[in-house]
């Protein structure tokens, strides 16, 4: 791919775009289709032709454009912020059975837009096997062949065949092939579980027809070297091992990886003649059952997994190197962190300087170096889902995906193909394909279910079984998936108390309290509490404000029954309405001050002698603070302290008679103040 600029494609989380320019409306439309398939509504596809008509301009798009000429074409129209990219295309299998019937050393004439893409669908069609004809390329403005034409053979393009021609097959505008896709979906950034499950799917059908072709071409035609030919260029350009077997076991078709793991040929008995396979696999392979099975041949591991061909008289056998498939689904894992199913916190992220939260957190990183499940009390707002992410980043699993799902948020159904996942069909409204759950999502790393105590006796058995077995099965399915999940459940209720009323499993209970802590409200560990508070204003605000004593007498003091949470609610609320650099009593919430203890008036004397002073330096347009009239009163009576008339200038503030503030400014009197003073005199 080439950059014409760095565009950046993500920002301000705005749907990505991607335009698709040809050279003709036919291709535009096959390729447009196929991108709309597989990018669905996460994308906005826009197509153009160049006989069409294209765009003023295009920007901050990732355009793809079906060659060199193409681009040279509208080079102009194309701004610098786009990612340009010139696809590589492939024939599209699912029309090329109309290929078959054409006798070999017949003369073909390919027809395209332009003199390279002609020559492109020669070289890809001998490339498959099509080698025993005598081609020639046609194109717009070039001459036609002297020697007779027995069929003429098109990608789409039929508006371009001359006019004498009869025997024309058209075999399809051209797809984008598997690299162009991948590229596109990298520089789109959307390497996702979704757009992975229908690139996976689009695969598959293309193999299934690519079988089920076979199998036409081995009833219609004697020649079979010509369907070996033709398949086994295929099916060996990818990893796995293939065969077809039918129901006595003859091999029908088979790759050369297959070959190599069974040491097997085509045409020999799958049952009788492979040394390779134990009984229990012979066994699998006999039975009509569909499903998948974990063999060792020679001290690999394989996964065998069946399914009946398109005729449904064969059966299409694949078998994946476990070794390679844990790689892969590795990679899998680190896309997927990159695209947020990743613990977000650490040890470091629990704020507190309390003597019980360090010994908690001791407590945590030794427990989140074993393998046990673990159980988390406490109640709700205090950092459960921190707490659990903390640990899977202590843990061996660091680098595999984390999940977290709050079970009381969801229905019983919801949460049941959220975790297990469900298959095609499984009930009504079920996508096609079926769902990954969440369970096979987060094999080798954690799974965090929030408020365990709320899941229904039917999930509770479903949930136990995968604690027991290491394997789950799908909504609808009929196969157990294995899986390697550390599960970590948080509640904020008695769950033994619920297995002693019978509304929670007491099996269940015992699997899931091998390990566990328990985080303590905010109100016994109120060491911490100004910490939390100092460190939500400056995360939120940017920078620290002065709290008043009163202030941080009442929000010390203040029971905290929604713990963290609530704290850092308050915060917001603060930060919302102040007005001031400073946090005093006058602008906390209602709750807190319901719980705050009463502050008596001070005496008049000395509410008398402050505002007096205040009032004095405010006409001389003078700087007075706390450390002025802490000298003042020292020549008087009062001989105030410093804390006396801290306290003071708070009452006076959260009544509105003075207003303070900081810098060279000082404390002045408001308009309520000097109608208060007034009254005094």
């Amino acid at each position: 791919m080439r950059r014409m600029a760095e565009g950046d494609q993500r920002r301000g989380g705005a749907r990505k775009r991607l335009v698709v320019i040809s050279g003709s409306e036919t291709a535009r439309a096959e390729l447009a289709a196929q991108m709309e398939e597989l990018f669905g509504q996460s994308v906005e596809i826009e197509s153009f032709a160049l006989n069409n008509g294209l765009p003023r301009k295009l920007e901050q798009a990732l355009v793809i454009l079906t060659s060199s000429g193409v681009l040279d074409k509208c080079r102009g129209l194309i701004d610098g912020s786009c990612a340009v990219m010139i696809a590589r295309r492939t024939l599209n299998f699912a029309h090329l059975d109309k290929l078959y019937a054409i006798p070999q050393h017949s003369s073909l004439l390919i027809v395209n837009a332009s003199r390279p893409t002609a020559e492109a669908v020669i070289q890809q069609l001998q490339d498959i096997g099509f080698i025993n004809f005598n081609y020639h390329a046609y194109f717009p403005g070039s001459p036609l062949p002297r020697e007779a034409i027995d069929f003429v053979i098109t990608p789409g393009e039929t508006r371009l065949v001359p006019a004498e021609y009869v025997n024309v097959v058209n075999i399809g505008s051209r797809i984008f092939d598997i690299t162009t896709i991948i590229e596109a979906v990298e520089s789109l950034d959307m390497l996702d579980v979704k757009i992975q499950e229908k690139i996976n799917s689009i695969s598959s059908r293309y193999m299934r027809k690519i079988i089920s072709l076979g199998q036409e071409l081995n009833i219609k035609h004697a020649n079979l070297k010509l369907l070996n030919d033709f398949l086994f260029k295929i099916i060996n350009s990818v990893n796995d091992g293939i065969l077809v077997y039918n129901k006595t076991g003859t091999i029908e078709l088979m790759n050369d990886i297959a070959s190599r793991i069974l040491h097997l040929e085509e045409g020999s008995n799958i049952f009788s003649e492979s040394k390779a396979l134990n009984q229990d696999l012979q066994a699998f392979l006999h039975e009509d059952a569909l499903e998948n099975r974990m063999v060792q041949v020679e001290d690999l591991t394989y996964l065998f997994s069946k399914s009946v061909t398109a005729s449904t008289e064969s059966f299409l056998l694949t078998i994946k190197n476990v070794r390679e498939r844990i790689n892969m689904e590795n990679q899998l894992k680190k896309e997927l962190k990159k695209q947020g199913y990743r613990a977000k916190y650490t040890f470091n992220d629990l704020i507190h300087k309390s003597t019980v939260m360090k010994d908690l957190v001791l407590k945590g990183k030794k427990l989140a170096e074993s393998e046990f499940n673990i159980l988390i009390y406490g109640e709700s707002g205090t950092g459960k889902e921190i707490f659990a992410s903390a640990m899977h980043n202590a843990s061996k699993r660091k680098n595999g995906p984390f999940f977290a799902v709050n079970c009381s948020a969801l229905p019983d159904e919801l949460i049941e193909s959220e975790l297990f996942g469900y298959e095609e069909g499984a009930f009504t409204g079920a996508k096609r394909g079926g769902k990954t759950g969440l369970f096979e999502l987060a094999n080798q790393g954690t799974l965090f279910l929030d408020e365990i105590g709320d899941i229904s006796p039917k999930i509770q058995s479903r949930l136990l079984r995968v604690l027991q077995e290491k394997e789950v099965l799908k909504v609808g399915g009929t196969k157990n998936i294995p899986v390697d999940v550390r599960v970590v459940v948080a509640t904020n209720k008695d769950l033994f108390d619920m297995v002693k009323q019978g509304r929670f499993r007491e099996d269940l209970y015992y699997r899931l309290n091998k390990l566990y802590v328990h985080i303590p409200p905010l109100r016994e560990r109120r060491e911490d509490i100004e910490l939390l508070f100092r460190h939500f204003l400056v995360q939120k605000n940017g920078f620290d404000l002065k709290l008043m004593d009163e202030a941080r007498t009442v929000i010390v003091n203040y029971e905290w029954p929604g713990n963290v949470r609530e704290l850092e609610n308050n915060v917001e609320y603060l930060l919302a309405i102040r007005e001031e650099d400073w946090i005093d009593r006058s602008i906390l919430s209602e709750n807190l001050l319901k719980q705050a203890p009463v502050v008596h008036d001070p005496e008049d004397s000395l509410v008398l002698f402050i505002l007096g002073s205040i009032l004095e330096f405010n006409k001389k347009h003078a700087l007075i603070g706390r450390a002025k009239l802490l000298e003042l009163s020292r020549g008087t009576h009062l001989n105030l302290s410093e804390q006396q008339i801290r306290k003071v200038l708070g009452w006076l503030s959260t009544k509105g008679l003075v207003q303070i503030s900081k810098g060279r400014v000082g404390l002045k009197l408001t308009g309520a103040g000097m109608a208060h003073l007034g009254s005094m005199a």
